[in-house]
């Protein structure tokens, strides 16, 4: 094959979900190749490391690195563990019990994930915290870091571009380090492209994909190395500022990229200007500086090619069938919400697709990726839209699934508007509910009322679409009560609600609350040293702390899990796995069969008790504890302690945090436990020794029922205490019947 003169390459790097893949790169591709550069490469960096680290031989390595640098041994002779020492007691912990169950077990977890008994409870469970437990024992192997399905951290903060640089070179907390020298590195150089884009969403993926764009340089300095994406959006500038980004980076093109990117490639083909190249900011290597170019046009989007998601590896995602985002429109045709800062930094402007347009798109993608699963990506559907897309996909009989986000518009979600949405493949839809007082959404500018949101999801339940809400705690002035008052709204209507998605407020530099703090009661507490920070503490006049706020997080989800069964348990990774409850509803599964099939399975749970037939796993690790798991957990689960860790939402270490916590947790004190690990379930159980015992006699004996018949019948007490302990364990999962 012979290589075009002028290559491209378009990465997504780390993290992101797992279980679908992103939009913006296959756009890229198609508007390039629509105007004359035809060897354009994707890699989707992200599923590829995921896949590579969750198999049997990375596992493998892991445990080893586990064992030299974190071993449980370590801890053996202390008398007892401060606060800083509770995160890696735990992995060490959890990966001596479960290391080789999950290399074992690894693949298998994948294959179920990608549709080998998808569908069955009792073998998706499981399989998802096979895969979770992976993840931590590669976290292990790289600790303090952290590689989760939804996120990676490490100690060093992303709002210091000196520390983000570090981060890159790290060879300990990094794993990408050592996973892009070896596997995606070669394939890069082989190629040598002229451009290589790296897209950067999240803000997990900074540094990933400097790491990456860092290696690239090095080993070919002539390639041009573009960053985008929503993250570098709101930091981009700042970062490009930074000393020492000329070692990352070449240029960032801001917002969208169709336009920006196709005219880099053209300057970079003829060897002319970058200056006139809207929506770039670039680094000049005659001076050094940093040159930013004024904004540029954004494409027309109903003009804009299907976008080509040729070269993904559709079977690596962990996911049964592959789900394809679209954009239907760009930016928010409502644009007035005080905390939300997506129409400043996708833009500029708000454009949408024609129906026609969606579905001519559409019903291309169906038949060229023999998929019928749609996420159709919007901020928010326009009521125009909500009427004429899904009479167009009716028309056309598209015979496509599809959810996306929405807005609350009471005379577009109509009951009759509803059913046609649903008859158009609408399955699931996400409404920004935020919170259940009127007073706050006023603050907010929501434009919404608690009855016309009500009724619009009512409308939508009646149907079979299944509602989430996304809510939040903690915007400046909320009370406790105001928080709690949200929470028993949304219990109150959990018949009409399925999911919720909550999360704690936060004010980036984008938002009406950072540029108008004195409107919202609120002070800002800006660190001069944080050169790229972008989320700011604060201090409010009335209403929560930030601390209270995180407090009560906790207690509202702890209330979600009761009484949503979707939240329930463990059938909360239905709700974690992006698109996953969605497929069970693509396949015909109403919401209300899906909510009792949850609320059925965690009351057979709750409902386990001592069956004669029980007997522990063949497979079950045993590890000697010197201090207490469940304790660690505990520990490690209050407020205090998350707010060491690294934000979910933002990735900000709070400052003073680990101080505070090691002062007000206190240590931990000795005391002798087992830990046990169940390959069939997949869980950790804590026990006492004289637990570890009886589990042992079990496996003697072979079930319960012959334990039982060996102790003296007049020994009651005895009886009674192993029948108890037996049915406990059933509910934990240790213990199963056997036939």
């Amino acid at each position: 094959m012979v290589q075009s003169s002028f290559p491209v390459t378009l990465v997504f790097p780390p993290q992101g979900h797992f279980t679908q893949p992103y939009l913006a790169l296959p756009c890229l591709k198609a508007f390039l190749q629509a105007n004359n550069f035809p060897d354009v490469e994707l890699i989707d960096a992200n599923i590829e490391a995921y896949d590579h680290f969750l198999s049997a031989a990375y596992l493998a390595k892991s445990a080893e690195r586990v064992r030299a640098r974190l071993a449980l041994a370590q801890y053996s002779s202390r008398t007892e563990l401060s606060f800083r020492d509770l995160a890696g007691y735990r992995a060490a912990a959890e990966s001596a019990a479960s290391a080789k169950a999950l290399i074992e077990r690894v693949e298998g977890a994948k294959r179920v994930l990608r549709g080998d008994g998808f569908e069955d409870m009792d073998r998706y469970v499981p399989a998802v915290r096979t895969l979770y437990h992976g993840l931590r024992l590669v976290s292990a192997a790289h600790h303090p870091a952290s590689l989760t399905p939804h996120n990676f951290t490490t100690s060093y903060s992303l709002e210091r571009s000196h520390e983000v640089f570090a981060a890159t070179r790290d060879e300990q907390q990094n794993p990408f380090i050592e996973y892009f020298r070896s596997e995606l590195l070669p394939r890069i150089v082989a190629r040598r492209p002229r451009v290589l884009g790296i897209s950067i969403i999240y803000g997990s993926q900074l540094i990933p994909g400097l790491t990456l764009a860092r290696l690239v340089k090095e080993a070919l300095p002539d390639c041009h190395i573009t960053a985008g994406g929503g993250f570098l959006a709101y930091i981009g500038a700042k970062l490009m500022r930074a000393p020492g980004i000329g070692e990352f980076l070449d240029s960032i093109i801001f917002h969208e990229g169709e336009n920006p990117l196709l005219a880099l490639c053209k300057a970079l083909e003829s060897g002319s200007s970058l200056e006139t190249i809207g929506s770039l900011t670039w680094v000049d290597r005659r001076s050094g500086r940093s040159v930013e170019n004024p904004q540029g046009h954004p494409i027309k989007l109903d003009a804009a090619p299907v976008p080509d998601f040729d070269g993904l590896p559709f079977e690596k995602y962990f996911s049964p069938a592959v789900v394809i985002p679209y954009d239907i429109n760009r930016g928010c045709y409502y644009g007035e919400c005080t905390f939300c800062t997506l129409p400043t930094v996708i833009g500029p402007g708000y454009r949408t697709r024609r129906a026609a347009t969606i579905v001519d798109h559409v019903l291309a993608l169906r038949d060229r990726y023999k998929t019928a699963h749609f996420n159709f990506i919007t901020d928010c559907m326009p009521p125009g839209m909500i009427k004429d897309l899904p009479e167009e996909l009716i028309r056309r009989e598209a015979g496509i699934t599809w959810w996306a986000d929405a807005r609350v518009e009471p005379k577009a979600y109509t009951e009759e508007g509803a059913k046609v949405l649903y008859d158009s493949g609408c399955r699931k839809l996400l409404f920004g509910f935020e919170t259940a007082t009127p007073r706050l959404l006023k603050m907010m500018m929501k434009g919404q009322s608690l009855k016309s949101t009500v009724q619009v999801a009512t409308n939508c339940a009646k149907v079979n679409i299944s509602v989430t809400f996304y809510a939040m705690v903690g915007f400046p002035s909320e009370t406790r009560e105001e928080a709690r008052a949200t929470v028993d709204f949304l219990v109150q209507h959990s018949d009409v609600v399925r999911e919720v998605s909550l999360q704690t407020f936060h004010i980036d530099e984008v938002a009406q609350t950072y540029k108008r703090p004195e409107d919202f009661g609120i002070t800002i507490l800006d660190d001069p040293s944080a050169d790229i920070e972008l989320y700011h503490d604060y201090v409010s006049e009335t209403g929560m702390t930030q601390t209270e706020a995180a407090e009560v997080f906790e207690e509202m989800m702890s209330a979600l899990r009761r009484h949503f069964p979707i939240f329930s348990g463990d059938n909360i990774f239905y709700f974690m796995q992006k698109s996953h409850y969605f497929l069970h509803l693509a396949k015909g599964i109403t919401p209300d069969q899906f909510v009792e099939r949850c609320r059925q399975r965690t009351a057979a749970r709750a409902a386990r008790g001592a069956d004669p037939r029980l007997a522990p796993s063949r497979d079950l690790e045993f590890v000697e504890l010197n201090f207490p798991y469940g304790a660690t957990l505990a520990k490690l689960a209050h407020p205090l302690a998350r707010m060491v860790r690294p934000d979910f939402l933002t990735g900000r270490h709070v400052a003073g945090a680990e101080a505070q916590a090691e002062q007000e947790l206190g240590t931990l004190g000795r005391a002798h436990s087992v830990l046990v690990y169940d390959p069939d379930s997949a869980e950790f159980v804590e026990l006492r020794p004289d637990g570890k015992r009886v589990l042992e006699l079990l496996a003697q004996k072979g079930s319960l029922g012959a334990l039982l018949e060996g102790i003296d019948p007049g020994d009651m007490p005895a009886i009674e205490n192993v029948r108890r302990f037996a049915g406990e364990l059933h509910r934990l999962g240790v213990l199963a019947p056997r036939s």
